[in-house]
């Protein structure tokens, strides 16, 4: 079972709880209130409690209820973002509407989504108390600014280059996320064309009841159809599969054509699904005739897979500091030489595009 991470020789983090149910306001305090490095500084009763209450407290990172009266946790996030930028982690309970909401509050400017930790008698109840403490922690060390809109539909078509004037060499595109790869990978999907010539596989760091709606949300952000994988799976041109988060996914060939198998008993990995799991498999099967791109993320998952992939010739793509939610990933593989290009989050559709 893993640990939470410890801050050393600093202030206890300043966490502002926003909830609209007594029992889960009680429950989450006590549960951070545990973490010595974390203190609680004010708990919101709903939307409109949290906007007023992360102005006058500054807290560092705001713990978001999705659905809340009179102003739900997406426009509240879309307000704090717009006038007092705060890191915004969203709490969320796992039935459907509450998942599909949380991906827009992502869209809105928080920087995550995480599980609320369940009742302590639950079995699973140490391992998502951990999940919410690396996650308020992490994102408490992010930058934020007020929120910008994405590109219009007009720079999106002067981005999106024409696929059929270019060369299609590579067969395939794998990415790896974690903290920070829901928004990140929205922006990319809205600028790439339907009719690209080679599917896209992602191992994105996220809890497995999320994965669903996950690839609901970014299913609708562009042209390109997302699906979550399945064993045995042929990988289709033009459509993206989103690992799933309880199993490890590798590419294999059969008959000339590329097929997505799920591991699901890989323990000796950290995460599940492990990035570089994906990027070596994809290194031994394709070989050159693939680009692996790493993007924000803690930890340094996907570095030795990326450069396995860069051994074998594929053209590997990193996220730079300046755009990147967390650096840690894409730092990582920077600094074991598996990157050839670093570049910023409005650069890499085109520069996937240009590659093809």
């Amino acid at each position: 079972m893993g640990q939470p991470m410890r801050i050393k020789n600093k202030q206890p983090l300043r966490v502002l709880i926003a909830d609209d149910s007594a029992t889960a306001r009680r429950h989450l305090c006590d549960v951070i209130s545990e973490m010595p490095e974390m203190t609680v500084i004010g708990v919101a009763k709903d939307g409109e409690e949290a906007i007023h209450m992360t102005s006058e407290l500054k807290p560092d990172v705001v713990s978001m209820d999705i659905r809340m009266p009179h102003i739900d946790g997406l426009e509240a996030t879309r307000r704090i973002m717009q006038d007092c930028p705060t890191p915004v982690v969203v709490v969320s309970g796992v039935i459907e509407s509450d998942i599909d909401l949380a991906f827009q509050a992502i869209d809105a400017g928080a920087l995550a989504v995480v599980e609320k930790p369940p009742d302590r008698r639950d079995p699973t109840f140490a391992d998502k108390q951990t999940q919410l403490f690396k996650t308020l922690m992490a994102m408490a060390q992010v930058s934020v600014v007020r929120r910008g809109r994405h590109m219009t539909s007009d720079a999106q078509k002067r981005t999106a280059y024409a696929v059929r004037d270019l060369v299609a060499k590579p067969e395939i595109v794998v990415i790896g996320a974690s903290a920070g790869g829901p928004s990140a990978l929205s922006y990319i999907l809205a600028t790439i064309p339907a009719d690209l010539p080679v599917p896209i596989v992602i191992a994105q760091h996220i809890p497995h009841e999320f994965v669903a709606g996950l690839a609901r949300w970014l299913d609708k952000v562009g042209m390109v159809r997302v699906v979550v994988v399945e064993d045995n799976q042929r990988l289709e041109a033009g459509v993206v599969h989103l690992s799933p988060g309880n199993a490890h996914v590798t590419v294999e060939r059969v008959h000339n054509q590329l097929y997505a198998r799920l591991i699901h008993n890989q323990m000796e990995e950290r995460h599940q699904p492990s990035v570089n799991v994906l990027f070596r498999s994809v290194a031994a099967v394709c070989g050159a005739h693939a680009i692996g791109i790493i993007l924000t993320g803690m930890g340094d998952d996907g570095a030795e897979g990326l450069l396995a992939m860069r051994q074998a010739g594929a053209r590997t793509l990193a996220q730079n500091r300046d755009t990147a939610t967390v650096y840690g990933m894409p730092g990582a593989a920077v600094a074991i030489g598996a990157v050839q290009k670093v570049v910023s989050l409005t650069d890499i559709p085109s520069a996937i595009l240009k590659l093809l």
